[in-house]
């Protein structure tokens, strides 16, 4: 009985890592407005990791772990250049310095030392196409 507790309780300890990252939030002008080093159990992905983030520091922001529509109180706006130019701006993230295709809670953090960035940025369309994603 003993041998098989053991076995079990080995097999648990191995399943259950942890995963220590740098998690950053920039804002507008690159204002930097937190940097932090978080450590979690893996697996985890960018979404629920940053939903915790701002959970336990009760850091205000709308969205989920899906993305943010607001975060230190700065959400989504437009500006309007010209009839056929606008910058629409909101969050964007990277991990890593790369930004993905894919959605945050799409997002898989599994190594040690990734880099979480959220950033405010825009999307730049101009006369009838988007030509730019997450620019800072």
């Amino acid at each position: 009985m003993e041998k098989i507790f053991l076995s079990f309780l080995l097999t648990v300890l191995l399943s259950i890592q942890s995963l220590a990252v740098t998690f950053l939030v920039t804002g507008k002008n690159s204002e930097s407005l937190l940097k932090t080093q978080v450590t979690t159990a893996l697996p985890k992905n960018l979404g629920e990791i940053s939903i915790s983030v701002f959970d336990d520091l009760h850091i205000p922001y709308k969205g989920g772990t899906y993305g943010l529509t607001e975060l230190f109180g700065l959400g989504q706006t437009t500006e309007i250049i010209s009839d056929t130019e606008m910058k629409a701006y909101g969050w964007c993230f990277s991990i890593n310095k790369l930004t993905p295709d894919t959605m945050s809670d799409q997002t898989m953090v599994n190594e040690n030392s990734d880099v979480i960035h959220w950033y405010y940025a825009y999307a730049h369309y101009k006369d009838g196409l988007w030509i730019g994603q997450c620019v800072k």
